[in-house]
């Protein structure tokens, strides 16, 4: 079931990282890795509490 929870977390993140990809196109370097750390830390965080609970 953990699984199934953290499979669910990347297909979300798939929105942020396009449009970290976005930003990264139009010059928006900055943008673009608040964006990517902040979809990391979505996955990460979550990821830990289910595991090291």
């Amino acid at each position: 079931m953990k699984y199934i929870i953290i499979l669910f977390l990347l297909v979300l993140s798939v929105y942020p990282l396009s449009y970290a990809k976005y930003n990264w196109n139009k010059e928006n370097k900055l943008g673009a890795i608040g964006t990517i750390l902040l979809a990391i830390a979505a996955i990460a965080i979550p990821s830990m509490m289910l595991f090291f609970r």
